[in-house]
């Protein structure tokens, strides 16, 4: 809602702190939820008590626990600053409708999302919201739910997205993730042909290795254990579609460890190979090719089991197409 004098107002509400945001700073995860609201500003409300973990006052610089109940004040932000993002700070309706013609699976606990390649989950870094506002957005008529995010996917990748529609839930779906309860596949498209066409990749990872300016993940002995399992679907020659479940959740764990065998992605602006990326955009292909297909698990409130499929779109449809007819 905008105020007469040009402000966008946000309403109080709460936010569980789901197995994305342990660790952070509470103040990087309250600009986080607001990008248009300077971080002085955050400041300023945090020192005089007015945001609250578990109900008591808190500091910016607590690092997050799994299941706080953070209370985010009501709060007003500019929205004629020079750059328009107190403006864009909200998605609009017309993004909030198409979010919902890819809902793949809802009920009063969980939704999940077939998330569009290209949008990041959360706003910043020049991106004024993200999924997540958008999910929220297309949910505001519901008084009783504040979406949360029970894991995460790249921007640049698409397909299953889960989000835990109450407290409970998000607090069990991040035990579940944690723990490696939920069967996560995805689809990419990776140069060459694996050899062999299926076999596990178990290669410690190490984040935030620096490269030109830019946090990397790499491999290294001393890294946290990753590994994944994977299968050739088909072989194009010059690439070759993978089924790939990654048996841990690491950072990027699949673009490096596909990088690492000597079969990037294709299309991967950070990890993959500059020709084979130019050779498969004359090809047709405008995104990385990583698509998060299919989605198990135990459903934490019925206990029954529940799977999820999100189709590729038809872009990266087409141009399997066109791979099997040059093969």
């Amino acid at each position: 809602m905008t105020d007469l004098d040009g402000l966008i107002r946000f309403p109080v509400r709460h936010r569980v702190v789901g197995a994305d945001d342990v660790g952070m700073r509470l103040d990087r995860l309250l600009q986080r939820e607001v990008p248009a609201l300077p971080m002085s500003a955050w400041q300023r409300l945090l020192r005089t008590g007015q945001v609250r973990v578990d109900g008591k006052r808190a500091k910016g610089g607590e690092r997050l626990l799994l299941g706080q109940k953070i209370r985010i004040p009501p709060v007003r932000a500019a929205v004629d600053d020079p750059e328009g993002v107190g403006e864009r700070s909200k998605p609009g309706d017309g993004w909030s409708a198409t979010l919902a013609e890819r809902i793949c699976y809802r009920d009063d606990h969980l939704l999940v999302l077939d998330k569009p390649e290209g949008i990041p989950v959360h706003g910043g870094s020049g991106q004024p919201y993200g999924l997540v506002d958008g999910v929220r957005r297309m949910m505001e008529m519901r008084h009783d739910v504040m979406p949360e995010l029970c894991h995460r996917l790249d921007k640049d990748t698409s397909g299953c997205l889960v989000f835990g529609l109450d407290a409970c839930t998000v607090r069990e779906m991040a035990r579940v993730f944690r723990d490696g309860e939920v069967d996560k596949r995805y689809l990419l498209l990776v140069r060459g042909t694996p050899s062999p066409r299926e076999g596990e990749i178990a290669i410690p990872l190490v984040r935030g290795m620096v490269r030109s300016g830019e946090r990397m993940v790499a491999g290294g002995a001393d890294g946290k254990p990753a590994h994944t399992w994977y299968r050739t679907l088909a072989n194009y020659g010059v690439a070759s579609l993978v089924e790939a479940k990654p048996n841990t959740g690491r950072t990027h764990q699949l673009r490096v460890h596909f990088q690492l065998l000597g079969h990037p992605i294709a299309g991967d602006p950070k990890y993959g190979e500059r020709e084979f990326n130019r050779h498969m955009r004359s090809t047709g292909l405008k995104r990385m090719f990583l698509h998060s297909s299919r989605i198990s698990l135990t459903h934490p409130r019925t206990g029954q089991p529940i799977t999820v499929e999100a189709p590729l779109d038809a872009g990266l449809q087409r141009l399997l197409e066109r791979l099997r007819m040059v093969k």
